[in-house]
Parts: C-alpha cells; structure tokens; sequence
C-alpha cells in the first residue's frame, strides 16, 4: 500500500512538471512570430504596398535600372553589390514588411533568400519584377 506522504509528493511532481511545460509553452508561444514570404503577382503587390504599415519598398537592380524607372518609394539596394546589401540588410528593422523587386524576378528571389538567412519576418516578392509591374499598367517613377 503506498503511503499518504508518497502519494503526495507523486502529486506534487506532476503538478511542478505540467507548470513547468505550462510556463515553457507560454513564453515560446510568445516570443515566436510567424515568418511570411510571399512571392505574389503585381495586384497582391500593390495592395500589400498600399496597406501594410510601415512597409519598406526594396529595387534590388542597378542603379541605371533604377534611374529608368521605379516603383515610386523604393529604395534602390543594387544586388550586384552583394555584400554592401548584406551590410544594409543588417541595418534594417527584421519586423519590418518588405517588398522586394527586380527586373523580371531572378535577383529578387536570391534576395529573399538572403533576407530569410538574415531572419527578416514578412517578405512580399514581386514575381514578375517591375517588367510585369509596367506590363499591368502600373506607374513608374522616374526621379
């Protein structure tokens, strides 16, 4: 027969063990964000663009691409400058939304890549680069 005392520490053992996985549970739940990477079409662009709150724009062409034309409000982070863009990356708010472009998909898909390493959170890549961006009508600034 087990005795009282026996039976209350076994109780009390698992009581300590549920809170502790309870508490561990909770505080990883927590600290956990869900990564998005989305490789969207130019309307699902646009719309993120205009309603994401606090979204960064990212051209990651040359800057003579960049120069003959742009996504108004992007910010030109040249690909072919790996590293610098690594640098500049580093600077940046992992929280952040970005949307990432390029001319037809191929550097912008690397970036994502990149930044995903990097441990950025939402990413928004436009899959058919500015060329499908101008394709549907879309403006383009030239500043």
């Amino acid at each position: 027969m087990v005795s009282i005392k026996e039976n209350n520490k076994k109780v009390l053992y698992n009581i300590n063990l549920l809170s502790l996985i309870f508490v561990s549970l909770c505080c990883t739940t927590h600290t956990q964000q869900q990564i998005i990477i989305e490789h969207v079409e130019v309307d699902t662009f646009e719309t993120k663009l205009n309603t994401l709150e606090n979204a960064f724009l990212i051209d990651v062409r040359t800057p003579a691409e960049y120069k003959s034309g742009h996504i108004y409000g992007a910010t030109n982070i040249d690909f072919n400058q790996f590293e610098n863009m690594k640098i500049t990356f580093g600077n940046l708010d992992r929280n952040q939304p970005m949307l990432i472009y390029c001319a037809a998909g191929g550097r912008s898909t690397k970036t994502v890549v990149l930044m995903k390493e990097m441990g950025f959170k939402q990413i928004y890549e436009l899959s058919s680069g500015i060329n499908g961006w101008k394709a549907a009508g879309k403006a383009v600034s030239i500043e």
